[in-house]
Formats: structure tokens, C-alpha cells, sequence
């Protein structure tokens, strides 16, 4: 009998391809419990191990032994003519059929948890584009070269360069990579094939731009970037004029579409043929706007704000600029002020625009984000932000603000479609990848949060917001506080998030001599924003407490307490106020105080699935400061046992917890969620 054959009789292949069903429906199995009780990542390490050297165990026993009416025998041992081996094997395929039929139902039912799917939370970055993505209908426009020491003729070029991608980001056919992730190939010497692998896409466009006098002379071509063929190539000789400039745009986009034998739709056609403005200086102010806006930081958001009035002084008709304004205000009250004033003059803004061009998508972006920005209301920004990625298919900043307002609402799945949307078109761009790793780690998928960290630090390490986001990995994936410390204070400038970890930092390093020093470093602007509000005398007074100087502490938090009730009774709906509260009644032992504002906290605290966790945590600390230990541990299992929020580590390392770690709910909370690691 051949070996094939022996095997065969033997059950051999039966026996493997069961083990293999089984152990992959096993493994599902413990993945999803330990994911559950929130296991270190080794012990399903183990698992796989374990099941991985049973295999080849199984497929020997089953080769030397044989399973018969008395029990298990050696082969040898059994008379081939009373050889039970058939009727084992049709068990054995009813015992596979079984085990593939729980293998589908994992597989049908939960995509998502367990990974499948372009979508999942598990997918990692790639470095460079996939085949697939090299053969799409897909583009990068190059910075234009300009034929000048004119400082002015270079932001002239950068801002038709710019213009160009809004044209062409408008094409849905079409893969437009965006301007921040092609700027870095200014005056590069990298080869067309090497740039358009990186950026993933299959041809490029390079241009020259050179002015004289009131003539200007572009010219541009779109190469093949594994041929090296050059697929169009025109040259424009026209009067420098505002509306020569959008022609000439709207020519080389639709040439481009052409030349890729991409549609146009006839809503793109418009959207292509409008011009913005025709007024030549507007749009030279409305571009450096474009430019500040990208920086994100007061001074810059103050210079773009100043810059776009000035282009509404030349142009009152200018929607385009209108909707950068909105977006400006918008910038400085969620970031940096809380202001209603602002909020509403970003409204007047929008209202400006609207009247002018309804239909504009860049103000469908901004009224998305008044919404979101101005008043945390995520069910009305949707529908805006929306329809601006479907009319600018091609903009990362509408797919983004789409990801971030699904965020908000819960959406995972849809923010992680949405996030690496956004940085499958603007990959060159670190943040974009910090944002989907600051993502899944919030949702506990910590070894692939590490991933996409990686990735967006191999593109840009100095990024101060990727700072924060390495802090907060290091801390609630692993318990990391030296880390947390060090990533909180390389950030450059003081910024709300940044201060606040500072000071968390030293707290849970028991470092209260470098806690008080950050409270007297904080800027005064930072205490009170959107999401904190925050006294001088309060942070002291919890400094001191929580360093043991209770009678230090005490009049301080007695002085924040009387300032922020005060306060609150101006606003009593107010979230960071009633959280506060919370916090300096619990360090005053004031129960049924410290009870009812933390009460007061949660019921104001905004509809914020991302922050959902966060707001349970700091209600927990005013209760387990105010003695109220069963309450402060319900809100800490409710934050664990939540999709998104916090790890056990910030429980661990708080001092706002010191006084309830001995209760036995408390240990048996660590025994379930704590690390198990020795």
C-alpha cells in the first residue's frame, strides 16, 4: 500500500485538517475572552504556541495509535480485518463539519472584532503603495518650479500649485494626492518611479511657472511614472489675470481627467469651471490664509484671520474666503478660547457665503465643523461634513473631518474608514497616522497603535501633537509613567493637553515638588478652556493634598471652591465647572457635595463617545476623594468594561484613589483588570 494511501486509512488527514479547524475556533474563542478581561498580549502568545506544537503531536498519534471499541491501541497492535479506522474517520468528518460550521459563524458575525475587513481596527499602515493602488486613476501634482529670485513669484507658484489640487480634489474618478504630503519633493532629486511609489500613486504632474511683467507662462506635463512617458504635456501664455489663472487651472484639470480617461460628472464640470475670485490681490491674501491656517497655532491663526479680512476688503464676494474665515475662528475657539463671540462671528461668516454660493463644499467643511467645534453637536456637523467628502472626494481635510465627528458618535468603524481615507491621500503626513493610532488606542488595540506610531514617526518625528499621543500609548497600553512624563514635556509650547498631562505626569511619579511647579508654569490663557476649567488655588490645593499637606491644601480648596460656585451659578449647565467642583468636594470630604456636583458632572458633561470613559474617570476621583468608595468603583468598571476610554494604569498610578486601594472591591477590581505580567 503506498504512503498516500496508508495515511489515508490511518485517518492522518482527517485528524490535521480537524486539529487545524478546532484550533483556529479555539483561538477566536480565547482571543475574544482575553480582549475582553483586557489580557497582556503574551498570554495569547501562548495559546498560539501551544496550539502550534500540538499539531505535529496530533498527526503522530494519530499515524502510531488507533482508537478502537476497547480503547486506544497501537497500530501494530490491531488486526487489520477488525480495524475500526472507517467508521473513526466518519466521526472524525462530522466532528470537521462542526467545527467548520462554528469557523463560519465567527467569520460572518464578527468581522469587525476580529479583525477581517479593509476597515478593521487591526489593519497596519503600509510604507508605500500596493500594486493595486500604482494602477489606479491616481495622481500627484509636484510643487511648481518657478524661474525667479522673487520671493513673491515663489508664494505666487506655491498658490497656484494649491489651487490646482482643489481643482483637481473635485474629480471622484480620480486619486489626487493632497499638497502637505507633496511639498516635501521641493527641488528633490528623488526620480519619478521612487516618488510615486511613496506616494502611491501611477502618474505625476510637474509645472514651471515664470512671471513677466503682466504675463505669466506655466507649463505642465503628466508622466507615466513606470514608463517615464509623458502623457500630456501644454504650455499657457496669458494675461496675468485672476480669471486666466482659474481657466488655466481648469484646463489642466480636465486635460489630467483626459489623459486618465477619468468622467467628469457634470456637478464636477461646474465645480471645476467656477472661479473663486476676480480679483488677483484677494487671492494672493486668501492663499497665505490657505498657508497659516495648516500651522494650528495662535499667532498663526491671528496672521490668517488678518489675512483673509483683507482679501474680503478687496473682494467682498469672495465665498471661498468667507468659509476660510469661518474655519479660522472656528480653529481659535475650540483650540485656544472659549469665546462665544468668536463661535458667532465664525456663524457670520458662514451666513456671508452661504448667500453668495450655497453649494460651496469648503463651506459645507466649515459649517461641519460650527457645529462640532461650537457646540459638540455631532448629529447636526454629519450631514455637512458628509456632503463635502462626496463633493471633494479627493480632499483629506473633508475625509478627515468626517473621521473625526464619527469619532465623537461612536462610529469606529466608520472613523477608521474615514481616517485612512484621509491618509490614503495625504500619506506623506505623520499626523494623519498619529490620529488613527491615538484611534485604536483608545480602543485598547494597543500593538497596533504602536504600529501606526511608528509609521507616522518614520514620517515626521518632531511633531508636537504626536508627542501627546506617544505620552497616552506608553501609559494605557503597558503603565509606562516615565514615559507619559517625558513624552508630555517634550511638547515645545504649552498647549491644554500638554499642561494637564504635565502635571498628571508628576503626580503619578509621586514627584509633588515638580507638580507644584508645573501648576505655577501653567499658563493663565489654559485654565480655563473647553475641556477644563481650572483655578491656580485649586491645583495647589489638590497638589498638596495629594502629597499628604492637608493643612496647606485646605483654604486653597476652600478659595477655588467659593470662585468656581460663583461661576457656576452664572452657568450651571457648565461641564468643566461641575467637574471641578466635584473634584475640590471630594478633597474637602464634603460628601453629599462632592456627590451631587460629580452627578452634575456626568449629567453635563457633553454626548462624547471618545471621552465617554474619560469623564467616568475624573467623577471617580471627586467620589473616591470624598470617601465614597462603592460609587467611585461602579464609574471605574463602567469606564473598564467600555469599548473606548482609559486602562487600569491611570487608576493604578492616581492619588485621588489612595484612600479606597485597601477595600476589597477595589483589589477585586485590580485582580479582574489589573495587569497580570510579573
Amino acid at each position: 500500500m503506498s504512503l498516500f494511501n496508508e495515511l489515508k486509512r490511518r485517518n492522518v488527514f482527517r485528524v490535521g485538517i480537524g486539529y487545524a479547524v478546532a484550533g483556529w475556533v479555539l483561538l477566536q474563542v480565547v482571543d475574544l475572552v482575553l480582549e475582553n478581561i483586557a489580557a497582556p498580549d503574551w498570554v495569547m502568545k501562548v495559546f498560539m504556541l501551544a496550539v502550534a506544537i500540538g499539531f505535529p503531536v496530533a498527526v503522530i498519534i494519530a499515524w502510531a495509535f488507533e482508537l478502537t471499541p476497547e480503547g486506544i491501541k497501537r497500530e501494530s497492535e490491531v488486526d487489520r480485518t477488525r480495524s475500526v479506522t472507517q467508521s473513526t474517520g466518519r466521526k472524525l468528518d462530522r466532528i470537521i463539519i462542526g467545527f467548520l460550521a462554528l469557523a463560519v459563524v465567527f467569520l460572518v458575525i464578527n468581522p469587525f472584532e476580529r479583525g477581517d475587513g479593509p476597515d478593521s481596527p487591526t489593519a497596519v499602515p503600509a510604507q508605500t503603495a500596493s500594486e493595486p493602488a500604482q494602477r489606479e486613476k491616481s495622481v500627484a501634482v509636484l510643487p511648481f518650479a518657478f524661474r525667479s529670485t522673487n520671493e513673491e513669484d515663489a508664494f505666487f507658484a506655491e498658490g497656484m500649485h494649491d489651487d490646482l489640487l482643489t481643482q483637481l480634489a473635485k474629480i471622484g474618478s480620480l486619486k489626487v494626492i493632497s499638497r502637505t504630503s507633496v511639498m516635501e519633493y521641493k527641488d528633490t532629486t528623488k526620480k519619478i518611479p521612487e516618488i510615486a511609489k511613496e506616494l502611491g500613486v501611477a502618474t505625476i504632474v510637474e509645472g514651471g511657472v515664470q512671471r513677466s511683467g503682466s504675463r505669466i507662462r506655466f507649463n505642465a506635463q503628466l508622466i507615466d511614472a513606470e514608463t517615464d512617458e509623458h502623457l500630456w504635456a501644454e504650455t499657457y501664455n496669458r494675461e496675468l489675470t485672476a480669471e486666466n489663472l482659474f481657466e488655466i487651472q481648469a484646463e489642466i484639470a480636465r486635460a489630467i481627467a483626459q489623459a486618465l480617461q477619468a468622467t467628469l460628472s457634470p456637478s464636477e464640470e461646474a465645480l471645476i469651471d467656477r472661479a473663486l475670485t476676480n480679483n488677483l490681490e484677494a487671492w494672493k491674501s486668501y492663499q497665505r490664509a490657505v498657508i497659516l491656517r495648516a500651522a494650528l497655532r495662535p499667532e498663526t491663526i491671528g496672521v490668517g484671520i488678518s489675512e483673509v479680512n483683507h482679501a474680503l476688503e478687496l473682494d467682498p464676494g469672495f465665498a471661498a474666503a468667507w468659509s476660510l474665515k469661518a474655519i479660522l475662528l472656528l480653529q481659535q475657539y475650540w483650540f485656544y478660547d472659549t469665546n462665544i463671540a468668536t463661535r458667532d462671528a465664525a456663524w457670520e461668516a458662514i451666513q456671508q457665503g452661504r448667500a453668495i454660493d450655497p453649494k460651496l463644499p469648503e463651506l459645507d467643511i466649515a459649517e461641519g465643523y460650527y457645529y462640532y467645534w461650537g457646540f459638540r453637536d455631532y448629529e447636526k456637523a454629519l450631514p455637512f461634513m458628509e456632503r463635502a467628502a462626496e463633493a471633494l472626494p479627493n480632499s483629506s481635510r473633508a475625509h478627515l473631518g468626517k473621521a473625526y465627528v464619527l469619532r465623537r458618535m461612536g462610529n469606529w468603524e466608520g472613523t477608521l474608514a474615514a481616517l485612512k481615507r484621509g491618509s490614503e491621500l495625504d500619506p506623506r503626513v505623520g499626523i494623519n497616522h498619529a490620529n488613527i493610532a491615538e484611534t485604536l488606542n483608545r480602543l485598547h488595540h494597543y500593538e497596533d497603535a504602536k504600529l501606526w506610531m511608528e509609521s507616522s514617526q518614520s514620517l515626521d518625528s518632531n511633531n508636537p501633537f504626536s508627542f501627546t499621543i506617544l505620552a497616552e500609548i506608553s501609559l494605557l497600553s503597558s503603565g509606562d509613567a516615565k514615559n507619559f512624563a517625558r513624552f508630555s514635556r517634550l511638547y515645545p509650547a504649552p498647549n491644554p493637553d500638554s499642561q494637564l498631562n504635565k502635571w498628571l505626569a508628576s503626580l503619578y511619579l509621586d514627584d509633588f515638588d515638580t507638580a507644584l511647579q508645573d501648576v505655577k508654569d501653567w499658563p493663565e490663557r489654559y485654565l480655563e478652556t473647553k475641556d477644563i476649567h481650572v483655578t491656580r488655588p485649586m491645583l495647589l490645593g489638590l497638589t498638596h493634598l495629594y502629597a499628604g499637606d492637608t493643612d496647606v491644601a485646605r483654604p486653597l480648596l476652600l478659595e477655588a471652591k467659593q470662585a468656581l460656585e460663583t461661576l457656576l451659578g452664572q452657568h450651571p449647565e457648565n461641564y468643566p465647572i461641575n467637574r471641578s467642583l466635584c473634584t475640590i468636594t471630594g478633597g474637602l470630604g464634603e460628601l453629599s457635595n462632592a456627590q451631587q456636583y460629580c452627578r452634575d458632572s456626568l449629567a453635563t458633561a457633553p454626548k462624547d463617545a471618545f471621552l465617554a470613559g474619560d469623564f467616568k474617570f475624573y467623577a471617580a476621583t471627586g467620589l473616591a476623594l470624598a470617601g465614597d468608595s462603592q460609587a467611585a468603583l461602579e464609574l471605574l468598571v463602567a469606564m473598564l468594561e467600555g469599548k473606548v476610554g482609559f486602562s487600569i494604569y491611570p487608576i493604578i498610578y492616581h492619588p485621588a484613589f489612595d484612600g479606597i486601594r485597601e477595600s476589597p472591591a477595589y483589589i477585586k477590581l485590580l485582580d479582574k483588570y489589573g495587569p497580570t505580567d510579573p
